[in-house]
């Protein structure tokens, strides 16, 4: 089941040092005329970006928790109210806060990641005209421009204020062309009209294509990154759109599949998007499943006891008849794996040791977009059979809510948290849902060095540009601590 993926063009793969965050200019043995007509040469760039997405060691050097956009996914969810870790070490200080400052070295783990590969993205958006009749050219700029919004997405999520209410709050800066001197924080509107404007062209150039395997990018993902982008924005309608179109070639995991261990993109019909990872590629303990695998005693999680286990709140807040409630150890412990303590996950298993593939996005997620922007558009019926459609194969007991307003919001949000526990979503949405931190509390199991509490809209919710860039950029105004 697992393919190697050939990148051709490795040069492209490399990124930026520190003192280069500025250097737009991608080196390439190939003229820009040429690029723009090469479907083979555009091909191998973007692979190169879909290699960088899953590769160690570009953002933070030396760091094991830097293996990509799987890394960044990990380490916003460390930051949520949802997960935890039962010793400090790697990923203590995304748990802890202070790896959002700007001279902590995780604080550039994300801008390190993605603007990389937006500047890699951008020489072929420049290279490939808008207009073009080629169906392979199309398709190419067309994952080159969901790159780039999906990128930016990201960054404005970490390092800007949500969308609504602060539309004239700085974001990040914005770099739509190759070759660009280093430029000044962008505003959120600006930013977000960037991201939606190069998902909707996406959208279409991508109508036909069909993509080789589930490591790029094709129409369905393009519409789940803009279903999300529209939910962030408070576009409801459109959320619910897009978000309805992108699941519908996709089956919901059976109870089987659902507790594999999320280590295999092909395993069921949900995964929409991820990297195919062989043992050639992989380095284990700077890996996904080496952090939060806790059953394998090679890796951090299950070999030091850095266990990493859901909040204790959550947790019982899931029912008796829901499968997924098996995902973490109860009180009574797993007889599978007696030395685990009780609400350690289990849900993330890579019984291949060296070689899981990391799962981006799965179908699963558009039910939540899609139910909660029907029920923001005043179409709480529809967004009640939404929920129902995914919360009875999770539940066979669950039956069609009855909550209205913003109960029933928090309703979708609860079965979004478990549904996606230590997917990334959590964090991201209590930004968005204006939710505090609150981890110090009555009977909390989150350890000492993690009870952390802070109210939504703090300063903390929002990453500091990192220290490098700030050294580079003059233009950069830094945002509050």
């Amino acid at each position: 089941m697992k393919k190697l993926l050939i990148i051709t063009m490795s040069l492209l793969v490399l990124t930026s040092c520190e003192k280069d965050f500025l250097d737009t200019q991608p080196e390439s043995t190939i003229n820009d005329e040429q690029l723009g007509t090469s479907a083979e040469a555009n091909k191998a760039i973007i692979a190169g970006i879909y290699s960088a997405l899953r590769s160690y060691g570009l953002s933070v050097a030396g760091s094991h928790e830097d293996y990509g956009h799987k890394s960044i996914l990990a380490a916003t969810d460390m930051m949520s109210n949802d997960m935890l870790m039962t010793k400090s070490s790697w990923y203590g200080s995304f748990y802890n806060y202070l790896g959002r400052t700007q001279t902590n070295s995780r604080s550039k783990l994300a801008w390190s990641m993605y603007y990389p590969q937006i500047k890699t993205a951008n020489t072929v958006i420049s290279a490939i005209p808008a207009d073009t009749d080629d169906a392979s050219l199309k398709a190419l700029r067309g994952q080159a421009l969901a790159l780039r919004g999906y990128f930016y997405f990201m960054l404005a999520r970490m390092y800007g204020p949500t969308y609504v209410g602060n539309e004239t709050k700085l974001c990040v800066p914005l770099y739509t062309e190759v070759s660009l001197e280093g430029k000044a924080r962008a505003t959120v509107s600006e930013v977000y009209t960037v991201i939606e404007k190069d998902l909707k062209e996406a959208v279409d150039l991508l109508q036909g294509f069909t993509r080789a395997n589930k490591d790029g990018l094709d129409q369905s993902v393009a519409q789940a990154f803009l279903a999300d982008v529209s939910l962030e924005m408070g576009k409801f309608a459109q959320a619910a759109t897009y978000a309805h179109a992108a699941r519908q070639n996709y089956t919901l995991l059976n109870e089987t599949d659902w507790n594999t261990g999320f280590y295999d993109i092909t395993t069921g019909g949900e995964t929409m998007w991820g990297a195919t990872i062989t043992s050639a590629q992989s380095t284990f303990v700077a890996s996904f499943f080496g952090h939060f695998d806790n059953t394998n005693d090679s890796g951090y999680a299950g070999g030091l006891q850095i266990f990493k286990n859901i909040d204790s709140r959550l947790y019982a807040s899931i029912p008796a008849t829901d499968y997924r409630k098996k995902a973490f150890v109860p009180a009574a412990g797993n007889p599978l794996y007696p030395a685990l303590p009780q609400y350690a996950n289990t849900k993330f298993r890579d019984p291949t040791v060296d070689s899981g593939d990391y799962i981006y996005v799965r179908s699963a997620s558009l039910y939540y977009i899609e139910a909660e922007a029907l029920a923001k558009s005043g179409n709480e019926g529809a967004a009640k059979q939404v929920l129902y459609d995914i919360t009875v194969t999770r539940d066979p007991a669950y039956t069609l809510s009855t909550n209205s307003g913003s109960a029933l919001i928090n309703e979708i949000i609860l079965q979004k948290r478990i549904e996606l526990w230590g997917e990334g979503y959590a964090w991201f949405d209590m930004k968005r849902l204006g939710v505090a931190l609150t981890r110090d509390y009555p009977g909390s199991n989150h350890p000492a060095f993690g009870k952390l509490n802070y109210a939504a809209g703090s300063n903390s919710f929002t990453f500091q540009v990192p220290q490098a860039e700030i050294d580079a950029n003059p233009l950069i105004v830094q945002s509050p601590l």
